[in-house]
């Protein structure tokens, strides 16, 4: 009897000392991913008529480590709603675009979705999951502007997991209403009575 529960309590040690340090430290080994995506953007015109439309075109990459997600956010901070003024052409990402009204709960900071804010304006995500390095996804968008002057288009892409500062693109510059990085694109629109170019 007593053999028993000696042997009983050296199990009990032998497996609580593996769980309390032998597994924690084979979890500690594991490579942490670190995904780099990466886009470029093409507008048609930087300068159109009031009733005229534009395209963008989205080109993006994944480079170093896979990623389980990367998005691509395209978003419009000169409407409050998307309406008839954006359409998408086409994407070849593998999950259909997600569109994100004024209002709308949104990430904040790249906390992928743990701290949210509401949206100042509208957006278009387009993602793939999972996304291996070297993968390459486009997206194109006939946008069609409803009053003349400047009509400005952020775009920015984010991998997850989100594990560093080149886990986002662009790494500097201008920030959204996420607190996140973009880069800003403008065309601009004239009214119909003007002539693009003319004073």
């Amino acid at each position: 009897m007593k053999l028993a529960l000696i042997l009983t309590l050296m199990g009990l040690a032998v497996y609580f000392c593996a769980v309390l340090f032998v597994i924690p430290s084979e979890y500690s080994n594991v490579k942490t991913l670190e995904p780099e995506p990466i886009f470029t953007a093409k507008l048609s015109s930087n300068q159109i008529r009031l009733g005229d439309s534009f395209n963008i075109t989205i080109d993006s990459d994944n480079s170093n480590d896979s990623a389980d997600i990367q998005i691509v956010s395209v978003a419009f901070p000169s409407i409050t709603q998307i309406g008839n003024t954006v359409k998408i052409v086409g994407y070849n990402f593998t999950q259909s675009p997600r569109y994100v009204k004024t209002g709308d709960d949104i990430g904040y900071e790249y906390s992928g979705g743990t701290a949210l804010i509401k949206a100042q304006y509208p957006s278009i995500e387009a993602y793939s999951r999972p996304v291996n390095p070297g993968a390459h996804y486009s997206i194109e968008m006939k946008i069609t502007p409803d009053s003349a002057g400047n009509f400005t288009v952020f775009a920015k892409t984010v991998a997850i997991p989100h594990s560093g500062d080149h886990s986002h693109y662009p790494y500097g510059g201008i920030r959204d209403h996420q607190n996140e990085y973009v880069e800003s694109f403008s065309v601009m629109v004239s009214d119909n009575l003007d002539k693009p170019g003319m004073g």
